[in-house]
């Protein structure tokens, strides 16, 4: 459809603006950790990863690779989300997840290139 490009482009231009206010608020406030660094950073997660889910509807690639970009983007929103969460069973839980599926995608991107004739 028409509209993923264009979704997925403002969901990545707001995470990069995220991003800056991140760094910029950041600087001013000496790098001292806070509520609003948490929420900002969580946020540029959030909006980054679902640009990248979106994108993959777009890109219309092999099911496999589809399902790796959705759970890679899936994996941000839910790291995102997590910092949002007090700390507990549930941010302990999402942590699991998020971490398992950055090492499972990680994994298969080593094991294709260490595969012979790659």
């Amino acid at each position: 459809m028409k509209f993923r490009r264009p979704a997925s482009l403002l969901l990545m231009a707001c995470a990069l603006a995220a991003t800056a206010i991140l760094w910029t608020a950041d600087a001013r406030h000496a790098w001292q950790d806070g509520a609003g660094h948490a929420r900002v950073a969580a946020s540029a997660l959030i909006l980054i990863g679902a640009a990248y889910i979106v994108l993959q509807a777009e890109k219309g690639a092999a099911g496999l690779e589809t399902l790796k970009g959705v759970l890679l983007g899936l994996a941000f929103v839910l790291w995102g989300a997590e910092q949002f969460l007090p700390a507990g069973p549930r941010a302990t839980a999402i942590d699991c997840v998020v971490i398992s599926i950055f090492v499972a995608d990680l994994s298969l991107v080593i094991w294709g290139r260490l595969r012979p004739g790659q």
